[in-house]
């Protein structure tokens, strides 16, 4: 007689390691000033030379792991605390809220976490606001109807080892116009790039916002590069932006 097996509950609890998860204003692009709670995933898939929060690229034991119940539950304490201090009135059911930026590292390594996440942020009503470098466009295509704001990186091979051009053109496909794309520019970005660039956003809508954000630190790019850069693109694209990083300049998170 053959024994019966039990069957196992499937797994419903999916992990995903995180730095930090914090209220700042968003500190890039077209939404520069904006109140955000950041979720700081662990992990990358590509390394750049300019990178900022250098790290975030490997998944260490500082990193922690959450649900996506715990994760929810420490964005509900970042919001409590500041209703606390009278700095705001945002609450997990209140009417106003703010978006919460999904960043990284590259939280699209973490795609299969993000499906079920995104969805409970929805619930609440919150705005997702997406931070990527653009080159997992089969990872988005899994998260893209939960978000509403796609800030998405250009990576160039004089800074990143290898260049993206396919990987680019696709994922702008996928997020449409959700998307707004961001190019960090160095002293070693080439003319050929940001025109590279400046095609393939208008192959997919010239209706994309680009910006060229200059790098800080050693790496700043000349005044001279960035205005032939700008000039360049504005042949191409109609909203063409140069802005720095107001976090940086105002030494904020």
């Amino acid at each position: 007689m053959k024994s019966k097996v039990k069957k196992q509950k499937p797994i419903t609890n999916i992990y995903a390691p995180v730095y930090e998860v914090f209220f700042s204003y968003q500190g890039e692009g077209p939404y520069t000033g904006t109140p955000q709670i950041f979720v700081r995933f662990a992990g990358c898939n590509i390394k750049c030379n300019y990178c900022d929060t250098a790290y975030s690229i490997k998944i260490s034991d500082n990193a922690k792991y959450y649900s996506s119940q715990e994760l929810l539950a420490e964005i509900e304490k970042i919001l409590k605390k500041m209703d606390c201090r009278g700095a705001s009135r945002f609450a997990m059911t209140g009417t106003s809220k703010p978006s919460i930026a999904i960043t990284g590292g590259e939280p699209l390594i973490h795609a299969d976490f993000l499906k079920v996440f995104l969805p409970a942020l929805k619930k609440y009503g919150f705005q997702v606001y997406l931070e990527t470098n653009g080159t997992l466009p089969k990872n988005l295509k899994k998260i893209i109807s939960f978000c509403d704001i796609v800030s998405m990186d250009f990576k160039f091979q004089s800074e990143c080892k290898k260049s993206f051009w396919k990987e680019h053109k696709e994922f702008l496909k996928i997020a449409k116009d959700k998307v707004f794309v961001k190019c960090v520019v160095t002293k070693n970005t080439s003319l050929n790039e940001i025109k590279r660039s400046g095609q393939i956003i208008r192959s997919a809508s010239k209706k994309i916002c680009l910006i060229l954000q200059p790098s800080t630190g050693k790496d700043i790019p000349l005044a001279k590069n960035l205005s032939a850069f700008y000039t360049e693109l504005k042949k191409t694209l109609p909203n063409v932006l140069i802005m720095p990083q107001l976090h940086k300049i105002l030494r904020i998170r």
